[in-house]
């Protein structure tokens, strides 16, 4: 459970830094670009944009993975780690 937590913790904190980087602010619902503006350390800005993606892809990968042992009864799990990652907002 701990791999799964940490993995799903830096598959939201990917998300939301491409969402901060490419998102419309009308849909991700709040201000956009502003982890540039502010000079903020990101992964988007340390890897760029299709990096981050993999990476992305990778982290959901591994929280699912993680879930593993628990089958099907972790399937709402394996929910949340498929919307941390494709989340719009």
């Amino acid at each position: 459970m701990q791999a799964f937590g940490e993995q799903l913790g830096l598959a939201f904190q990917i998300a939301d830094d491409l969402l901060d980087a490419e998102g419309d602010e009308t849909t991700v619902g709040k201000a956009t670009g502003k982890d540039s503006t502010a000079g903020k350390a990101t992964l988007i800005g340390l890897l760029g944009i299709a990096k981050a993606r993999a990476l992305l892809a990778e982290t959901e990968q591994k929280a699912i993975d993680a879930l593993a042992p628990f089958g099907a009864s972790a399937e709402t799990l394996v929910e949340a780690a498929r919307f941390a990652a494709s989340r719009a907002h």
